[in-house]
């Protein structure tokens, strides 16, 4: 850290954040890592591959809205990164726990869906594995009469709050 310090650099910041995640030592390694990212030396793609690793990063130690805004991130800075990181966002909303009500437990699973569509859209060779996802996340969608006893029907929009994380939707319900 101290040749960190003497000459702070992208690379020097992304290799602390590397020792950091590597110690599980979290609030650490994303200080680095958004000092490696916000590195004026550090070019766009490199910034957008750092937010991808972050974003996965975050998931992984169950930091989902960060790890979702990181996914996204990564997205406008390289569009080429779009697949894998809407399959990630797709895979945070489609692992969250929500509570409320039947449609509020269930909503999340309509943005998973989303994200994945689009990650397939992005990248044709994800498709078969987004599809996989979106089958299994379409078996969690509520019943039509469920929804109309919640007031909720198919194609109205939907805006979902769970752990920290908002997104705007569609509902869908199993036909």
């Amino acid at each position: 850290t101290t040749m960190h310090t003497m000459e702070p650099s992208y690379t020097s910041a992304y290799y602390l954040y590397k020792l950091y995640a590597g110690r599980s030592d979290f609030d650490n390694a994303v200080k680095y890592m958004n000092e490696a990212i916000d590195a004026e030396a550090s070019d766009v793609i490199t910034d957008a591959m750092y937010q991808y690793e972050l974003a996965t990063f975050c998931f992984k130690n169950g930091k989902h809205a960060l790890a979702e805004a990181a996914a996204k991130k990564a997205v406008e800075l390289d569009e080429t990164l779009a697949g894998k990181a809407y399959m990630l966002a797709g895979t945070i909303w489609g692992s969250q726990a929500c509570s409320g009500n039947e449609i509020e437990k269930r909503a999340q699973y309509w943005v998973a869906v989303d994200y994945m569509t689009k990650a397939k859209n992005a990248d044709a060779t994800l498709a078969e594995e987004a599809d996989n996802h979106i089958s299994q996340y379409k078996s969690y969608y509520p019943q039509t009469a469920e929804a109309f006893m919640y007031d909720v029907t198919d194609g109205q929009s939907y805006t979902v709050s769970c752990g920290g994380m908002r997104a705007t939707t569609t509902v869908r319900t199993q036909k």
